[in-house]
């Protein structure tokens, strides 16, 4: 009998404990789902707020849309009426684009589907087998110059490499001309053509920050084609050129020659925009012609630093505007368009790419964008 007690004894309690667990457990499940309920009831709010915000939002944005059309990207930025009537304190002012008519947008629609697909030659590894960077075709569709990550400039006779035939292009490509610049050619720029005359010259801009000028001739028969800076008097020019040329603290990212002057652009990732005047072809002997020396002056030509600008990051990309008479830039991390007016002095316009703020009155100096090219 007394075996037959402890044994209940012993169940009772076992049953007892396990009542408890399960009491416990219930308890812990019921708290746990009350909490998931108040979570739930929290994210279902917060939803709602958010769909009232977006809502919201979608009205502003429509608002802003109505009330702050914005221009034609290629009328606000390139040539697109930036006189003094439209500026105030070196900004543009709504009236700018108040006056836009409501035609359609080209920069932000989408195309007419139309775009090359067939190339109409093909140069096959005009640099070896290391990576073409930059290719750039003469004014007179004469020449084109490519620049490679094999440190070279080649010149190529662009009528040939269309002439009929298979081989063209491969003959063409065998026949380039090829100049050592030092460093791999990222951009490049011929001189340009005015008034039947130009400088027979092609500005390569390199990765370790210089910019080679160089004879672009097929008649040249000199043996170095880099033009180098004259002397003057027993010392070099100086102030962003040296005994090479033209020179940038880091590499290049952009060369263009002014419309009507023998004037280079030179942008660098180092801030700095540089315009050097160089020298006409009275300063470019022919290889037939000596100096009152006699020596052969052929690869020498004049470089004049006549203005140098630095900014806050990188120049991404210059332009000529103006017949040469304003330059136009775009320094990496704004949101405007700098115009130097170098008639008077440089002086800075800036016109915003994002438009004017609705209700403002200023710029909306948001940056979502680069522009690599201009």
């Amino acid at each position: 009998p007394l075996d037959i007690f402890l044994n209940n004894q012993r169940n009772s309690s076992m049953d007892l404990l396990r009542d408890i667990g399960q009491a416990d457990q219930l308890t812990s499940a019921r708290e746990e789902n009350r909490v998931l309920q108040e979570k739930v009831k929290e994210l279902t709010v917060r939803v709602h707020e958010l769909l009232a915000e977006n809502q919201s939002l979608k009205a502003e944005v429509e608002l802003y849309r109505r009330e702050c059309a914005l221009p034609t990207f290629s009328k606000l930025t390139l040539g697109g009426n930036h006189n003094d009537d439209n500026i105030v304190g070196g900004e543009a002012k709504g009236s700018f684009i108040d006056t836009m008519d409501d035609e359609i947008d080209d920069f932000v629609t989408s195309g007419n589907g139309l775009y090359p697909d067939d190339p109409a030659v093909t140069l096959p590894q005009i640099h070896g087998h290391s990576n073409p960077l930059c290719c750039v075709l003469h004014p007179d569709d004469s020449t084109l110059a490519t620049g490679g990550a094999d440190s070279c400039l080649n010149l190529c006779r662009w009528g040939s490499a269309l002439a009929p035939g298979d081989e063209s292009s491969v003959k063409a490509v065998n026949d380039a001309i090829n100049i050592s610049c030092g460093a791999p050619v990222i951009c490049a720029s011929f001189a340009q053509v005015n008034q039947g005359r130009g400088l027979p010259i092609v500005a390569a801009g390199c990765m370790d920050g210089s910019v080679r000028l160089v004879h672009c001739g097929f008649d040249f028969c000199g043996s170095e084609r880099i033009l180098k800076p004259e002397s003057v008097g027993s010392e070099r020019v100086v102030n962003g050129i040296n005994e090479r040329g033209i020179r940038h603290g880091k590499y290049v990212k952009n060369v263009v020659w002014s419309p009507n002057a023998p004037i280079v652009a030179t942008a660098s990732a180092d801030g700095t925009v540089q315009l050097t005047k160089v020298g006409n072809l009275d300063c470019v002997m022919s290889d037939d012609d000596d100096d009152d020396d006699g020596n052969n002056n052929h690869g020498t030509v004049s470089m004049e630093v006549i203005q140098s600008m630095h900014f806050d990051g990188p120049v991404e990309s210059i332009c000529f505007l103006d017949d040469g008479d304003t330059l136009c830039c775009y320094v990496r991390g704004t949101s405007y368009l700098s115009y130097f007016d170098l008639k008077d002095g440089c002086k800075q316009t800036k016109m915003s790419l994002n438009g004017e703020s609705a209700g403002t009155g200023c710029f909306d100096e948001h940056v979502s964008f680069a522009v690599l090219s201009l």
